[in-house]
């Protein structure tokens, strides 16, 4: 283990009797205001925190933060509540619309919202080349892998992963692994592709060389062996400043 001399940890596997439900949307507030007291304004429940909160007479733990980039709740519980729950906040949710969605949206949105997954997080990558070290303070202490990171910063990075923005044909988007060209040259290969129809632009990563990595570069990828023009982002398709998942409730803007 990685736990200090005087530290006593207990690893219990939960996998098998925890599960989780996410409410994401711009009603996600007042649907789950339906089916809790708790306070859901940013005054009682701030956005990327954590509290646990009973739904519908179930005691859940509720993390404000969405995959989804938008206003929302994912809530983690036993497997024996989380059908109740779910059938109260459908009950709660179908004045205002409710509908399930599937992982192909939600790769979609996840892509305008320029949030990393599966494909870009992977182990055959530093920290550095996946360009996620705003979450990592390497001055914070030993932790395990602090020694390789700080050392793949003393060197040049072979690659880094770019937020592209394709040119669309209204017939392939692409679906991760297609070559990406600078002035004709092979620099990379896209990680995850989709068509983001919130914005009307198909979005991808990639992990590129760096010269090809700065937004703005003008690039292409070739889908179906045709190049299509491309363009590095230097923020999210959509809300890049997050406004919707920090909004507040109507009641709370009004008072203020």
């Amino acid at each position: 283990g990685h736990n200090l001399a005087s530290e006593t940890v207990e690893i219990v596997k939960r996998s098998d009797d925890w599960a989780a439900l996410a409410l994401q949307g711009p009603k996600a507030r007042p649907v789950l205001s339906r089916v809790t007291d708790a306070p859901l304004d940013n005054t009682g429940f701030r956005w990327l925190t954590a509290r646990e909160i009973e739904v519908a007479g179930h005691r859940l733990w509720a993390l404000r933060l969405s995959y989804a980039g938008e206003l929302g709740w994912e809530l983690h519980g036993p497997c024996d509540s989380m059908l109740a729950v779910y059938d109260a906040l459908w009950a709660a949710g179908e004045p205002h619309g409710i509908a399930d969605y599937g992982s192909f949206a939600m790769n979609v949105m996840r892509l305008e919202k320029a949030f990393k997954g599966a494909g870009e997080l992977t182990n055959e990558v530093t920290l550095p080349e996946a360009d996620v070290m705003r979450f990592v303070k390497p001055d914070k202490g030993d932790f395990l892998g602090r020694d390789a990171t700080v050392k793949s910063l003393e060197r040049d990075l072979p690659w880094v992963c770019a937020y592209l923005e394709i040119e669309p044909d209204g017939v392939a988007d692409g679906h991760g692994g297609e070559a990406v060209l600078l002035d004709g040259a092979v620099v990379g290969t896209t990680s995850s592709v989709a068509y983001g129809h919130s914005v009307g632009k198909i979005l991808a990563f990639a992990y590129v060389k760096p010269e090809a990595a700065a937004p703005g570069t003008e690039l292409q990828v070739v889908i179906l062996g045709a190049p299509r023009n491309a363009r590095v982002l230097g923020a999210a398709a959509y809300d890049p400043k997050s406004h919707l998942p920090r909004s507040d409730s109507a009641a709370a803007s009004d008072a203020a």
